[in-house]
């Protein structure tokens, strides 16, 4: 869900303009999801079930995928992988040149995606004694110990007429940079008197 981008170079050598259009080998059709879009979605369902595809998500953006480039000229093209999964990647880029012929040329676009392993802390959070229906706010503090960018949400709770606590938090969703803490306030209120505990995850 983290855009990377990498940049190259299309040179025209021949003494005669040459219209290209740029595609990737395997890629899917479906939209990919980027982290700054999850997290503005703080009650999609895809925070508790994952993210499903009907189909295979585009992960690769090619810009611009096509053009002309004149005589003894170049393009830069720049590339953005959004990859939605943890996976190695190894694909072609191909060159189609009009009047030319398809896949005339190709580059080789390899890529290693991973997911960060954050954690959290408390694994309990006590609110002690409460008023009934009065918001109480404790914190919830994310770590990310790693070098890469981390995405964390706080699970929208399933809530039911009779359930004894109500959470949620004012910042559910963001992003952790490497080697940082993040830190989620949670908000409580109690519905009924006695002894309670409910799970966020």
């Amino acid at each position: 869900g983290f855009p990377c981008t990498q940049r190259c170079r299309l040179t025209n050598s021949s003494p005669v303009p040459l219209t290209f259009q740029l595609r990737m080998s395997d890629d899917g059709t479906q939209l990919a999801v980027g982290s700054v879009d999850q997290i503005r979605r703080d009650t999609d369902p895809a925070w508790r079930k994952g993210i499903h595809f009907y189909v295979q998500p585009r992960e690769f953006t090619v810009n611009p995928s096509q053009g002309t480039i004149l005589p003894q000229g170049h393009q830069d093209i720049e590339v953005t992988l959004c990859s939605n999964m943890p996976m190695e990647f190894c694909r072609r880029m191909l060159v189609d040149l009009e009047g030319v012929g398809k896949g005339v040329a190709t580059l080789i676009i390899t890529a290693r995606c991973l997911v960060p392993e954050l954690q959290v802390s408390p694994q309990v959070l006590l609110y002690d004694e409460c008023h009934l229906k009065v918001p109480y706010e404790k914190k919830l503090f994310i770590r990310n110990p790693s070098h890469l960018p981390g995405c964390y949400g706080l699970i929208p709770q399933k809530r039911k007429e009779d359930s004894a606590v109500l959470y949620s938090s004012p910042k559910p969703c963001g992003i952790v940079q490497p080697q940082s803490t993040a830190e989620i306030p949670v908000v409580v209120e109690v519905q009924a008197l006695g002894t309670h505990g409910t799970s966020a995850v």
